[in-house]
Order: structure tokens, then sequence, then C-alpha cells
């Protein structure tokens, strides 16, 4: 079969990428893009761009997009964007070309996203309810196929509706308007994050497309990405939550980190970081809250030798603090005061939690493993330098100037994510 031109574009410029890191609101930032390259990733998204609030110069929204210039090094990457109007849309890409002239490989449209953002604008997921809207969004991605603005073929990202051939259906004319590559999410959009996916509708999209259809949705693991490709038929897989929870997803056999490799990559992360900064300190603090989260709330028990967590359960009996899942045996333990301090929203700086991972290595007795040479700069002795405590490390942060809107927007984010319980394996 000759090969298609949407197919020549995902060999040439995705070099038939199989694993893909999904685009995430405040999370998808350069050097965590770069962290997942390291550990597997073979083709990454930008966070979601919503293309109304960019186009009036929004400094948080414009934050969001960021790209390392004369560099293959954070390539292949798509650059993701939102909104319902055509005209503005391709005015997005234009713009998005003109701050980043060449330094991305395709547009995706956001069809997908379930969040009340998008109800209110009646963009993502709202914006394929209903035939009238469905007739917007294909206009949408005729528009910027077809403008000479755009420059990089258009992908999509879409949700499976409630019936399997209303989907396949809808994929068609997606594809009939000029999208080249289509995301398919196995749940619908009223099930946002949790519940069974669906791969048969996935497959069934796949079988009846001619371009690279790539699937979304519940993969936890390694093995369970390439049980999803070898099911549905897909030329990839994306992965969301689980891959923050463990960024070294696609190479690592087991689900959960331990702390110790939690802790590396953690300093690995905030190498990355230091030299490119997220647009918003909020990023950084929400990455090591993934980080995080299991290893220090829901760990089952501690290796006497290297402090790693091992599988034999102490106690399987959880409860809930501030709207957090906690193991019984750990409710006001070290682990848990290192994790709510986490969440405070004065920490702010790559310094703060540098600091943190020091004390974190020292008062949990994880060794100079936990910050081995090939994750970045080795942290400094106890001997070497004094461990600072938590009081120190807040103070650290009191001298830097706050952004715009940074220390109301963290104080909001993290009261959320307190009042939120959270299963890892449940979202995507």
């Amino acid at each position: 079969m000759l090969e298609n031109a949407a197919y020549r574009h995902y060999r040439e410029k995705l070099q038939s990428a199989r694993y893909f890191a999904a685009p995430m609101v405040k999370q998808s930032d350069v050097a965590f893009r770069l962290l997942v390259r390291r550990w597997g990733a073979e083709c990454c998204y930008t966070p979601m761009l919503k293309s109304s609030r960019f186009l009036k110069g929004d400094h948080l929204e414009m934050t969001e997009f960021a790209t390392i210039q004369q560099s293959t090094a954070d390539r292949p990457l798509v650059a993701q964007i939102s909104g319902r109007d055509p005209v503005e849309l391709v005015a997005m890409a234009r713009l998005l070309q003109e701050l980043a002239p060449g330094g991305f490989d395709a547009i995706d449209l956001n069809f997908g996203c379930p969040a009340i953002c998008a109800e209110e604008g009646s963009y993502g997921a709202f914006l394929l309810e209903g035939e009238e809207n469905i007739q917007v969004a294909c206009e949408c991605v005729r528009a910027l196929a077809s403008s000479s603005d755009a420059f990089v073929p258009v992908f999509c990202k879409i949700r499976i509706l409630e019936d399997c051939e209303a989907t396949v259906r809808l994929a068609k004319r997606l594809v009939e308007a000029g999208c080249s590559l289509l995301t398919v999410h196995g749940r619908v959009r009223s099930a946002r994050s949790s519940g069974p996916v669906n791969l048969d509708t996935i497959a069934a999209v796949k079988a009846a497309l001619d371009i690279p259809v790539v699937a979304n949705g519940g993969v936890r693991s390694k093995a369970e990405a390439e049980d999803v490709l070898q099911r549905t038929g897909c030329d990839g897989v994306m992965v969301a939550v689980a891959l923050l929870v463990n960024p070294m997803l696609f190479v690592q056999p087991q689900e959960t980190p331990s702390l110790t490799q939690a802790v590396r990559i953690a300093h690995e992360y905030l190498t990355l970081a230091e030299k490119y900064p997220p647009g918003r300190p909020i990023t950084i603090q929400k990455h090591f809250w993934y980080f995080f989260r299991n290893v220090l709330l829901r760990s089952h028990g501690r290796d006497a030798k290297d402090g790693d967590i091992i599988g034999s359960e102490v106690s399987d009996r959880f409860v809930m603090v501030r709207g957090e899942k906690v193991l019984l045996c750990l409710v006001g333990s070290e682990q848990h005061r290192f994790y709510t301090f986490m969440c405070q929203p004065y920490l702010r700086s790559p310094k703060q939690f540098r600091e943190l991972l020091r004390l974190m290595t020292h008062a949990l007795g994880l060794g100079p493993e936990a910050a081995a040479a090939d994750t970045g700069p080795e942290l400094p002795s106890s001997e070497e330098q004094p461990v600072l405590s938590l009081a120190e490390i807040r103070q650290l942060g009191s001298s830097l100037p706050p952004g715009p809107l940074e220390d109301e927007q963290a104080e909001v984010e993290t009261q959320e994510s307190q009042a939120l319980s959270y299963d890892p394996w449940a979202a995507d």
C-alpha cells in the first residue's frame, strides 16, 4: 500500500513514535518533557493553550508555551490549542509560528477536554456534542488544514461518544476535514478520567481510518501500554497522569517507583527545571505532588537496607486526611509531614525544593544513592553543608518577588488538591 501524506509526516517528523506524553496544563513544561524523553517518551505535547486568552496576551496563558529553539532535544513536539472559532484558531497557529518558527511539528486541536472551563467556552469535548457543534469542529479543522499560516499538519484529540458507530463517523468526518493524526481517549466526556477504557471503540476507529491513530486512557505501566497497542492496533499510545506519577513508565517494569527512585527523579527534574524554568512556580510544586503522593502517603513498608518501598503491606487500612488517602500507619509520620509541606504555597523556588530533597534524604535515611550522579549534581552531604529544617526552607522563599497572581493561584490550587481524593490508577 502506498504511503499517504499523513503517514509520511508521522514517519519523517514524528519518527514513527509509539510512546506519547499527553498535553497537561501546568505540567507539560519543557523540563518535564525532557525528563520523560530520557525515559522513553518519543513524542511530547505542549500544555493545552486556550486560543482566546493567548491571543489577548494573557501572561499566565502564554507562559504555558515554551520551546527550545535551534535544538532537537525537545522534538518531535506537538502544540495543542483549543477554541471554537476557525478564524481565531488560524490566528493562533500564525502567532505560534511567529513565536517559535519551526519549533514544533504539528498543531493539535483539543476536542477532548471535559473541564468546566471547556464547558463554559463550548470547546474541548463539548464541541463534539450535537450536530451543530460537530460541524463547527470540522470547520475548525478545515480552516487550519487549508491555511498557509499553519505550516504544519493538523492533529485532533477526541473522546469516544456513547455509541461506537457514532464515534467512527465522527473520526471519519475529522479526517475528511483535514486531520492527519487522531488521538482517541477511550472514555466518554461524562466519565472524565475514571472508569473503564473502551478499547474496542478505539480499535474500530483505527480500523476505519487511513491515518495514524493514538490510543489514550487508563495506561498505568509499560505492560499496559504494550497491551493497548496490541489490542487496538493503534500506531501509538498516549499517557497522562500515570506518567506524572512515574516518568520512567515507558521503560520501567513496575508501576510505582520506590521512594529512593522518586527522590532521584525529582532531583533530575529540578536539574532540568533550573536550566529551563517553568513559567509558573506552581508547576514545580505540582510535579512534586505527583512524584511523592504515593510513595509518601501510601507506601506499605520500608526496606531496612536501602529505604525503598517493599511489597508486603503493613496495613491495608487507609483514612482520608484533608482530602488525601493516607495509609493509617503513616498518619502524622515524617513521610506525611513532608508531603503536607510540599502542598504549601510558600514553596516557590528550585532551591527550596533542592533543600527539601536533602532534608528528606537525611531524615528518611535514604542514603547517597537517592541522589546518584547520573540524575544530576550530587546533593551535598550533611557534613559538607548543614541540612536545613522545614522552617528554614520556608524562609528561603520569603525574599522572592511574587509572580503575577501566583500566590493566589497556588493557594487556590493547593486547597483544591486537599479537597479532592485522588486515585492515580483511575485517573488519566
